[in-house]
């Protein structure tokens, strides 16, 4: 019997997810091939109410009875549902799917991998090099018991090249990453370029400026200050009272030359899909139109709660990356677009002068989300002295409040965006009011 039918026995409303993907991985660890495979997994997930609760239920490859049967355990004890499934009906397509994709041969990957190898070890012989390569094809399809489905093919390629110098009281880890829809998207060697470029700059050691320097965040960075923004146009959190920017629309929250977009509609973007994880379509939801608070972003429960129309942002795994078919949906941005200003990185390096460059940190997401307080470790950071870059910096955290920061520090919005955190374009940010300590 089909999944819905047999959750319809003793549920008001169901809801299926199943998300079948072929995969294809290359591993590269200290230079060397340590691994070539593939996987295919159809994974199920399965949303009930049941008494009016909402229930969940994941499984690989399961029995339907246990996955219908372990959902409705899940809504004894689950939260009221506010909502019913909607009925399913097709809308914008935008385009996810790249033939030339599922193509790429595993002696393809292995060539990439031992290309990016063979550049760094040129120039840097003694550093370990590790590489990970995958491609893969995912096919989504989204039933629910109110009729109707969505379906669609998406593609994914990820390169990621990483460089380790263990020394006596230095151990130092720097990786750049990228993942893509589209063949013709993935940089190759503008990504290795990227890690030479930081591995000559932290060559030598220097001393972190403390108090609070000018900092500028890399793209790689940029994250540290817009995750609590996630957190802050949840229309979940506003309906909870625990976003800072309840009640702020239409405020001046943000500085004049910040503006975000959350833009489901861009064709080939890592997370590009023609509806959200609920089957909602997608779209374009401007968040901050020149500093002013303009909308908030809801899933179905949190719509419902709140009394409005969902925007069709019910994802997986959070504000950014995939989460799999495993997490329940939530509200999440799509897409999340920092317009960028004017300055190339060179041009803020030296505009900056004197400061500490931020390119990646250790825990993301550390201090108070909700208020908007961050404390992050910096792992890998650069010194920057009248105006070139120094050194790198070891014991080094930074620390304050996104909302501050990109109201009445934000100096300069830089003029080269890049995708990071797997579903974010935003380019180097320059700002003033961030603490920086060493030790």
């Amino acid at each position: 019997m089909d999944i819905l039918e047999l959750a319809k026995e003793k549920a008001e409303e169901a809801e299926l997810y199943e998300a079948h993907t072929e995969a294809l991985g290359v591993v590269f660890h200290g230079g060397e091939v340590e691994k070539v495979g593939s996987e295919a997994i159809l994974g199920r997930a399965l949303r009930v109410i049941a008494g009016g609760k909402l229930g969940f239920a994941s499984t690989a490859g399961g029995e339907p009875k246990a996955l219908v049967e372990a959902a409705l355990a899940a809504a004894q004890h689950g939260d009221p549902a506010p909502f019913k499934f909607p009925p399913l009906r097709d809308g914008t397509q935008v385009e996810a799917f790249d033939p030339a994709a599922p193509r790429i041969s595993p002696e393809e990957l292995l060539q990439w991998g031992e290309e990016a190898v063979r550049t760094i070890k040129a120039e840097f012989p003694e550093l370990v090099v590790n590489v990970y390569l995958s491609r893969a094809t995912t096919k989504v399809v989204i039933r629910n018991t109110a009729g109707g489905e969505r379906r669609e093919r998406r593609t994914a390629l990820s390169l990621t090249v990483g460089a380790e110098r263990v020394q006596e009281d230095d151990i130092w880890l720097i990786y750049e990453s990228q993942t893509v829809r589209r063949l013709t998207d993935l940089d190759r060697e503008e990504l290795v370029e990227k890690l030479l470029q930081k591995l000559r700059w932290g060559a030598e050691v220097a001393p972190p400026p403390t108090g609070k320097p000018p900092v500028l965040f890399l793209p790689s960075a940029v994250p540290v200050l817009l995750l609590p923004l996630t957190h802050g146009f949840s229309g979940l959190s506003v309906f909870l009272g625990t976003s800072p920017l309840k009640g702020r629309q239409g405020e001046q929250a943000f500085a004049k030359s910040f503006t975000l977009v959350d833009d489901g509609l861009i064709p080939f973007g890592p997370r590009a899909r023609s509806f959200d994880d609920e089957g909602l379509p997608v779209g374009r939801l401007p968040l901050v139109e020149e500093g002013v608070v303009r909308n908030f972003f809801y899933d179905l429960r949190a719509a419902a709660l709140s009394g409005v129309e969902p925007t069709g942002n019910g994802l997986k795994g959070g504000p950014f990356g995939d989460g799999g078919f495993r997490a329940p949906p939530g509200p999440a941005p799509r897409h999340l677009v920092v317009r960028p200003g004017e300055g190339s990185l060179t041009e803020l390096i030296r505009e900056m002068k004197e400061g500490l460059i931020v390119s990646d940190v250790i825990g993301l997401g550390q201090g108070n989300i909700q208020s908007g307080a961050f404390s992050n470790n910096v792992s890998v950071g650069f010194v920057v002295r009248d105006g070139r870059v120094v050194g790198r910096v070891k014991n080094t955290m930074i620390f304050g409040n996104a909302y501050e920061v990109l109201k009445d520090g934000l100096i300069q919005v830089g003029g080269e965006p890049e995708w990071v955190a797997g579903s974010l374009f935003a380019p180097p940010l320059l700002v003033q009011g961030v603490s920086v300590v060493g030790r």
